[in-house]
């Protein structure tokens, strides 16, 4: 199942859901699915009623009974949309302004900041600023390259060797979305990425892991959605 990332707060979650399930804003796709979904659950309730009266109700009875339905359902159809579109209705709230203001106020303030400190390698520094505005600190252009580096440097900065560990290893080395987020490797330095992914292998093939190796026990212990499974992972973890 395929996975989706908030246009409001950058939250991933799954794509068929009408809307974020941490911010509340509407996902077109999977709201467009669930109204189809309901026209088709009522349209089916219509046909099966259809049957159990077809025998005992004239024809013209039945054919005016399935019109008024099928407008029954239309009307339903539009208060749904209506319903999902005030929704997102915040967006043209003055509290929603205001915050969107502030946060590219924010922004214009730090970006010297923000560039300032990744350039040097701070990623502490960085990491500080993304908790005064967090929403703000996503829009930056170098924000996937942050994210992955600083995922990297967490990795590397713990010397014990356990599935934790070892999950985000694999993350990194197959998925490294889910440290950039969606697409967000587009943004990403190809030989910086492959610099670290090649670093993590090495350290990996000291323990004992060949890279095949590594590829299978990512595939066994991976869901649906690319998430490696710590608690699968134990068995896996080789000591040394």
């Amino acid at each position: 199942m395929s996975t989706v990332q908030c246009r409001n707060c950058g939250s991933f979650f799954n794509a068929s859901r009408s809307s974020c399930p941490y911010c509340g804003t509407m996902n077109k796709r999977g709201a467009y699915a669930e109204f189809r979904m309901k026209i088709s659950s009522l349209i089916d309730s219509m046909l099966g009623l259809k049957e159990n009266v077809e025998k005992s109700v004239s024809r013209i009875v039945l054919s005016s009974l399935l019109r008024s339905m099928i407008f029954i359902a239309v009307i339903i159809g539009i208060a749904f949309a209506f319903s999902r579109t005030a929704q997102v209705n915040y967006r043209n709230d003055p509290k929603y302004d205001q915050q969107a203001y502030e946060e590219i106020t924010w922004m214009n303030d730090n970006l010297a900041k923000l560039n300032e400190a990744y350039e040097s390698g701070d990623m502490k520094a960085v990491e500080k600023l993304y908790y005064q505005q967090p929403n703000a600190v996503r829009t930056w252009s170098r924000y996937p390259s942050y994210a992955l580096k600083l995922g990297y440097q967490k990795i590397k900065g713990e010397d014990r060797f356990d599935a934790y560990r070892f999950q985000r290893m694999l993350h990194l080395i197959f998925k490294p979305e889910i440290f950039t987020g969606y697409n967000g490797m587009n943004r990403v330095d190809e030989a910086e990425y492959e610099e670290m992914r090649d670093d993590l292998i090495a350290e990996l093939e000291e323990r004992g892991y060949s890279l095949s190796e590594l590829e299978e026990i990512y595939e066994k212990c991976t869901d649906s959605y690319g998430y490696v499974d710590s608690d699968l992972l134990k068995e896996y973890v080789k000591e040394g």
